[in-house]
């Protein structure tokens, strides 16, 4: 039986529109005007609701498998549905890392029992595993790690780097970099230690501007000698997104993505939160966040995406040293973008290409994204009067913490429906 989204308003261009949606099999059978019959059908008053694609969160870390205890798929996924967010794509830095065909297998075979989302996978570059990436399949992108973050996935040869940009040039697949230069990281390291720095409040001068400048500097100059795509995640930077803003006005197949931690909150959030702001890359300046707005505003910003990366309370309460790096933020992503509109930071339309269209685009979701007939019924219905508190130990993640919690937030998530179907948690 077909399923009728009733009295729901549907973008078309800036415009919201009164209409009936018509699922069916898993995709959207017909946009029609309000009022028109279509026998028989589940009807679901949606009470002039907004009704947006599915989000699609690009950069999550679902912990499976390897570190089930700060987060499972279980969790993660009911997650992501609590915020609008119907597709991820998860990060390769497991235990075992996802680095050969046989791991994204056994990785597919665990989540796929679990997921109440739908889901991609990002694949490890690592130093020994090119005949891997020549041949792996049903991958969203070769994922880099210039700097050395959670995982042992760090490439810091040059000659291993053009290589791998070599060979997803040669099959048409993004790679995706964390771009930190780990030899400045290292100096930094050993400075702060000698000068006894050990919070928080340090972690952005450790992980400075000029370490994620020379990293997105040295993989641009690397790109434009092997032509592949490239796509810089997390840029945290002014320096960053004037960077790729140069390269795409040269027509260079450039993107890049924006966390909403590195949006919302900048350095001195370290002062009240300690471990619990301390991510990499760090939290930047006000300067920074200004200029990072400024990206989404031009267009050289082309998707947020969270970074989601959940830690147990009892290790971010470790000493500075100590403590992961990494914050949830699947939940809040959504929310917090519709609280940015109602202040006019954005238009809705904007967080849809962010959030959704873009980033369908990007990794070859090609029947996600969009409200059309013959597309995939990924769908969130939102509400952008309602308000919305976030609260530590009432989220869907495992962590069940937020850096954003305590934080009212206008607009809400309603409904969610994956392929046509409603996912009530």
């Amino acid at each position: 039986m077909k399923t009728v989204l009733d009295n729901c308003l549907v973008m078309f261009g800036r415009k919201l529109m009164p209409k009936q949606v018509v699922l069916d099999k898993g995709k959207i059978d017909a946009i029609l005007e309000l009022g028109v019959k279509i026998p028989p059908c589940k009807i679901i008053d949606c009470k002039q609701g907004i009704l947006l694609p599915g989000m699609i969160d690009a950069h999550v870390h679902f912990r499976v498998p390897g570190a089930e205890q700060k987060e499972d798929w279980i969790t993660g996924s009911r997650a992501a549905i609590a915020g609008g967010v119907t597709t991820v794509i998860d990060m390769p830095n497991n235990n075992p890392s996802c680095t050969s065909q046989e791991a994204l297998e056994k990785k597919d075979e665990i989540v796929k029992k679990d997921s109440i989302c739908n889901y991609a996978f990002h694949f490890g570059a690592s130093n020994d595993n090119l005949e891997e990436l020549g041949k792996v399949e049903g991958i969203a992108s070769f994922k880099v790690f210039m700097g050395s973050s959670t995982g042992n996935l760090l490439i810091t040869d040059k000659q291993k780097l053009e290589e791998i940009f070599t060979v997803a040039k040669n099959r048409n697949i993004v790679v995706a970099v964390h771009a930190e230069d780990e030899e400045m990281l290292n100096d930094n390291v050993a400075s702060a230690k000698d000068l006894g720095w050990n919070n928080a409040s340090y972690h952005s001068k450790i992980r400075s501007n000029e370490v994620e400048a020379k990293a997105i500097a040295d993989a641009l100059d690397l790109q434009k000698m092997v032509g592949n795509k490239l796509h810089i995640c997390h840029v945290s930077t002014k320096e960053g997104i004037e960077l790729i803003r140069a390269a795409k006005k040269e027509g260079r197949a450039v993107s890049c993505e924006v966390t909403p931690h590195h949006l919302f909150l900048d350095e001195t959030a370290t002062h009240k939160l300690g471990n619990f702001a301390k991510m990499n890359p760090s939290l930047k300046s006000n300067a920074d966040v200004k200029a990072l707005w400024v990206g989404i505003a031009d267009g050289t910003v082309d998707l947020i995406a969270t970074d989601h990366a959940p830690h147990t309370r009892a290790e971010k309460e470790k000493p500075y040293w100590e403590a992961p790096s990494g914050v949830p933020g699947v939940e809040t992503m959504l929310l917090l973008m519709m609280d940015a509109v109602n202040k006019e930071h954005l238009s809705l339309q904007r967080v849809v290409e962010l959030c959704s269209t873009n980033p369908a685009a990007l990794y070859g979701l090609g029947r996600k994204g969009k409200i059309k007939v013959g597309m995939d019924a990924d769908l969130v219905l939102v509400n952008l009067e309602k308000k919305t508190t976030v609260k530590n130990g009432k989220l869907q993640t495992k962590c069940n913490w937020s850096p954003f919690a305590l934080w009212e937030l206008k607009g809400s998530v309603e409904k969610v429906f994956v392929m046509g179907k409603e996912v009530r948690l």
